[in-house]
């Protein structure tokens, strides 16, 4: 079976939502709201909207926690991932469409606003919930500018020369700086 990738802009339609899962693994679930605006024929810099598309997002693990705390109702956002349509029976026994998306990855559309990025060492969806043992891996914040451990500050750049530690950088910089 071939998966579809599908990349959506839109506006969220409500706050994403926590979720549990069957396996007792929270996940966050939202709407977006799409529609296209095509430039009028015959008109210079005139646009009339076009049909606008739901979507249920759903995203998963580390990326469904970040997407609690930096979404909100109203904001502009972009998504991309797998594609799912699927045919349900109301109660009245006429048929229906949902489509939904598995969110790879998501994020805020830049067109509209500017976004601060922060980097969290532990995702989570909420302050010592329940939810937060879904993520109990070990906490990394001490990981991170450790010349020893960081995956980064130990990657190999592309000459294949050693990775300069900190205080390498900061040596080199003031040894130029006099």
């Amino acid at each position: 079976m071939q998966d579809t990738i599908v990349t959506v802009h839109g506006r969220l339609v409500a706050d994403p939502e926590v979720c549990v899962g069957r396996s007792g693994q929270p996940y966050a679930k939202f709407r977006i709201a799409s529609t296209p605006r095509r430039p009028v024929a015959g008109q210079p810099g005139a646009f009339e909207d076009g049909d606008t598309a739901f979507y249920t997002v759903y995203a998963f693990r580390n990326l469904g926690a970040n997407v609690v705390k930096s979404f909100s109702r109203g904001e502009p956002v972009v998504v991309l991932g797998r594609l799912r349509v699927r045919e349900f029976q109301r109660e009245d026994k006429s048929y229906g469409t949902s489509v939904n998306i598995d969110a790879n990855v998501a994020g805020h559309d830049l067109n509209w606003g500017q976004a601060v990025y922060e980097k969290v060492a532990k995702p989570s969806y909420g302050s010592g919930d329940r939810m937060d043992d879904a993520f109990s891996g070990e906490e990394e914040p001490s990981r991170y500018g450790d010349a020893e451990t960081d995956d980064y500050l130990l990657a190999e750049r592309p000459s294949d020369s050693a990775p300069l530690q900190e205080s390498e950088a900061l040596a080199e910089s003031a040894e130029a700086a006099a």
